[in-house]
């Protein structure tokens, strides 16, 4: 299936956020077959929304359409398809329900203007955002598919994978084979760079980049008619060019992969988070059915006090005028140790403000200490860091040499 991406949005270029969403959702779609024809951002205004929906539908058999949420542009997006699909707005009164029961159960004042996101057109079916007002809108006729999601990043990542996106793979066939590489410590930049001679290829394999905070991956989409050898070896040849920083080749996050070797090797993750906050723990919670088949325990230590306490780290190391960070996260890790010999031990110290992260991993045979620095948002701070522990992890395990005594790195 043929889909096109249009964004209306009053700032051409879309937020970080947005766009790390939005390229999200290209990602998905390639890896599940589907051939993403164009994916735009576009001012919300109503004849250059009519000009680019023209095209969209000439060009394409599915259009998905990610509207900002302020009251005016959805109700003009609606018109537009209104007349493009010969509709006329009606009020829902499933959309309506949804709104009373997304402002009940959160809390949220329902004021009047609130019920206009319940005017859809005639020939749309409601798609529920149990997370705002804005209610999701499919239409279709005449062989085409338009979709019309608001663009918050917690609504649109939760009504695209919940209902967008199974709709679209039972409607048509896969037209593709998808090769997926995950990858660590490579920007997008950089990824377009190494991979420039084969992005344009005699066999029509299409290659997308993708990257976030330093975590992304490289989706192969290969035709059908592709033979299989030749396939594999351009697959191959990718992977040899992407070698250092590729940690999977399957379409699976770093937590899952750590899963799996943890499996292979009969062992457990004992945590100490300072710097991540519970991410690292967080990760594994949202990724397995069962997290506490890797983690043992873990800890989220924020003062000294707990790491004193918990851990045994000697107080003295917080009484210098300079915190030695890498002695602590040593002391932090063989202090896990002491609960749990026979488990890994990570634990992650550091200064969040200026993005300076220290963290330890290691067993009964030695730790390791590693030294990253990670910029942005605090959030985006402690998703780099969190994301660079795993990688750090998935390496020292694949590796299994600990070896003795503490080692910086």
């Amino acid at each position: 299936m043929k889909i096109s991406l249009l964004t209306l949005s009053s700032s051409e270029i879309a937020s970080n956020k947005s766009s790390s969403t939005i390229a999200t959702i290209r990602a998905a779609l390639y890896k599940n077959g589907q051939e993403v024809v164009s994916s735009t951002t576009i001012k919300p205004l109503s004849q250059l929304f009519s000009s680019s929906l023209d095209y969209a539908l000439k060009n394409s058999d599915c259009i998905v359409v990610m509207c900002e949420e302020s009251l005016d542009k959805p109700y003009m997006a609606k018109k537009v398809i209104c007349d493009k699909f010969g509709a006329k707005i009606v009020q829902s009164m499933y959309a309506q329900k949804n709104i009373e029961d997304y402002a009940r159960f959160s809390n949220v004042p329902l004021q009047k203007e609130n019920m206009t996101f319940a005017q859809m057109p005639d020939i749309a079916r409601t798609i529920k955002n149990p997370f705002g007002f804005f209610q999701g809108a499919l239409c279709e006729k005449d062989g085409k598919m338009l979709f019309l999601l608001p663009v918050g990043h917690n609504e649109l990542t939760h009504i695209f994978f919940a209902s967008v996106l199974p709709y679209i793979l039972q409607s048509k066939e896969k037209e593709n084979i998808t090769f997926v590489l995950k990858t660590f410590g490579i920007k997008y930049s950089e990824m377009v760079l190494l991979l420039k001679d084969f992005v344009y290829n005699k066999h029509a394999i299409e290659v997308l980049c993708n990257e976030y905070l330093g975590l992304g991956e490289v989706i192969l989409n290969v035709p059908k008619s592709t033979r299989k050898d030749v396939a594999d070896n351009f697959v191959q040849s990718v992977y040899e060019k992407l070698l250092p920083y590729v940690y999977s080749d399957k379409d699976e996050t770093e937590s899952e992969f750590i899963h799996t070797l943890l499996t292979m090797q009969n062992k457990k993750l004992i945590l100490a988070e300072d710097f991540t906050s519970g991410g690292i723990s967080l990760a594994f919670a949202s990724n397995l059915l069962c997290p506490q088949e890797v983690v043992e325990s873990s800890f989220v230590v924020k003062t000294n006090e707990s790491k004193i306490k918990l851990l045994g780290v000697d107080e003295k190391c917080f009484q210098k005028a300079n915190i030695d960070y890498e002695e602590v996260a040593y002391q932090m890790a063989v202090g896990l140790l002491s609960k749990s010999e026979d488990a890994i031990a990570v634990a992650t110290f550091g200064d969040v403000e200026s993005g300076n992260l220290v963290f330890s991993i290691g067993t009964k045979d030695g730790v390791h200490i590693f030294s990253e620095s990670v910029e942005g948002s605090l959030s985006q701070k402690i998703e780099m860091a969190t994301n660079a522990v795993l990688f750090s992890l998935i390496k020292k395990i694949r590796q299994n040499n600990f070896g003795l005594g503490k080692t910086i790195i």
